[in-house]
């Protein structure tokens, strides 16, 4: 009996010890973007728009193409602007300083910007001289019972930093692959940046217009202006050639991510579905249909009588799916699914001819023939860089923008595209 007892002390004893030994090594590291938000008041961001005239790209947007000027959109902080005359070597030109930016649309050199809560027209017509023409204070109508006060604090941004952290086994977070902290987004809103493109694809474009990607929220359609917020689609028209006035609010539902012109309609992507609304009377959007789809990020492009949607997951859509969506949208008040493509994380898209080219996000670049929508073919897949929008400019040169930087690509043989061009994200 007492040997027994011995050995269930030793036994007590050595457990001890080896919980010990277990708890000394009972961690995980984690890794995980957080997001901090930046605050303004009215009087930081109201205010003249500041030129630099050397800044390095270091976190690029969305990205814009206006009569040989390319347009990089610095996230949250302003625009790079560039001389694209000459594809193989783009000359850094002036940066314009303008908080809480992440979108623009130009029209007979007067650029529209979104600057924190408001919506500012800048004369552009000398590029190195900006002037502010007008603003549309409190735009998507958010604060619209708040009073203007020089010192009221509005959140313009977040920005995301990489964090890595060892967790103990006696925080409660151990032990589940899920890992969240509270997070607000990059953006403003929810953001996830042809000549046939997401500003001259409409039919009655007038006056000089520039060139957006298939991520944009902004386009200009002859005398209007079109915006999607996260709920809602805006209708402003150009009074005096160069000053919007809002003209109407289509409430979309929540998850509104994209916009998209394609003759007399606007093709508009959402974390839910595409919605198809009629701008044949273009002071007033009317909805023609929608269609729905597993919740994922959605870039919409069109083409004919089809429309090419990506799906990518990630954590700010909550979506798990990766492919490409071909519509058939020949009865514009049904659409229907053609095939879905897998993918690897697609995002924006442009055309050239029966060319789809694809984003993949930091899984690099596809050239895609899309002749047979039954049977897409990939021609290219350049895993080197990462990609999350693309413009083609109509005379063989395509760009890409993303966490890497801008590219430029000669495109006159698909299969042996040649890099003319970049600018490095420092």
């Amino acid at each position: 009996m007492k040997s027994i007892k011995f050995v269930f002390f030793l036994f007590c004893i050595s457990s001890i010890f080896l919980t010990s030994c277990l708890s000394d090594d009972c961690t995980e590291q984690r890794s995980y973007t957080r997001f901090d938000p930046v605050y303004m008041t009215s009087s930081e961001f109201r205010i003249d728009i500041q030129t630099e005239s050397l800044r390095s790209l270091e976190n690029p947007g969305r990205m814009y193409f206006y009569e040989d000027y390319l347009f990089i959109n610095e996230k949250g902080l302003g625009i790079h602007i560039y001389d694209n005359s000459d594809r193989n070597n783009p000359s850094f030109v002036t940066f314009y300083k303008i908080p809480g930016n992440f979108d623009i649309s130009i029209k007979d050199g007067y650029l529209v910007a979104d600057n924190v809560i408001d919506l500012i027209t800048v004369d552009i017509q000398d590029i190195n001289n900006p002037v502010i023409i007008d603003r549309i204070k409190d735009f998507k109508g958010r604060y619209i019972n708040w009073e203007d006060e020089p010192n009221r604090v509005y959140w313009a941004y977040s920005v995301a930093s990489p964090i890595k952290e060892v967790i103990n086994c006696s925080d409660a977070n151990f032990g589940f692959n899920d890992f969240w902290r509270g997070e607000v987004f990059f953006t403003t809103d929810l953001d996830f940046g042809s000549v046939v493109n997401s500003e001259t694809s409409g039919g009655g474009s007038t006056g000089s217009v520039g060139i957006g990607g298939s991520t944009s929220r902004f386009t200009i359609i002859g005398n209007y202006l079109y915006i999607v917020d996260n709920y809602n689609l805006l209708t402003f028209e150009f009074q005096s050639g160069s000053v919007p006035i809002l003209r109407a609010t289509n409430n979309l539902g929540w998850g509104i991510e994209t916009i998209y012109p394609f003759q007399d309609k606007l093709f508009i992507g959402s974390t839910s579905g595409m919605h198809i609304y009629s701008i044949s009377n273009p002071e007033s959007p009317t909805r023609i249909s929608t269609f729905q789809h597993a919740r994922a990020c959605d870039p919409v492009v069109v083409k004919d009588d089809k429309a090419y949607v990506t799906l990518r997951d990630g954590r700010l859509c909550d979506g798990f799916l990766n492919q490409l969506d071909v519509i058939d949208i020949s009865d514009i008040t049904d659409p229907t699914l053609i095939k879905s493509y897998s993918m690897k994380n697609p995002n924006g898209m442009t055309f050239k001819d029966n060319i789809l080219f694809l984003s993949e996000s930091s899984f690099g670049l596809k050239a895609l023939d899309i002749t047979d929508s039954q049977n897409i073919k990939e021609l290219v897949w350049n895993k080197e860089i990462s990609s999350t929008d693309l413009i083609y400019l109509g005379d063989n040169t395509l760009m890409s923008i993303g966490a890497t930087g801008f590219y430029q690509y000669d495109v006159s043989d698909i299969e042996d595209m040649k890099q003319i061009s970049y600018i490095p994200v420092q």
